[in-house]
């Protein structure tokens, strides 16, 4: 079985199930410009952009917590 996820993953692209996360978390995070965080991060250790955190913030939300 470990084979063929391998070989799957060799398929779709992802090198390890961490990349999978990172581009769920720049999808998630920055819409449309995801390519940007996701290829940051691959090249920086899993590293989010600096302006990360401003994106990371939900307003709404701001005197609920």
């Amino acid at each position: 079985m470990k084979k063929v996820s391998s070989v799957l993953r060799k398929i779709f692209g992802f090198s390890s199930p961490k990349d999978n996360d990172f581009l769920v978390w720049a999808k998630t995070e920055y819409g449309k410009d995801w390519r940007f965080a996701y290829e940051h991060m691959l090249d920086n250790n899993g590293q989010p952009p600096p302006n990360a955190t401003k994106h990371m913030t939900n307003n709404n939300l701001k005197g609920w917590v």
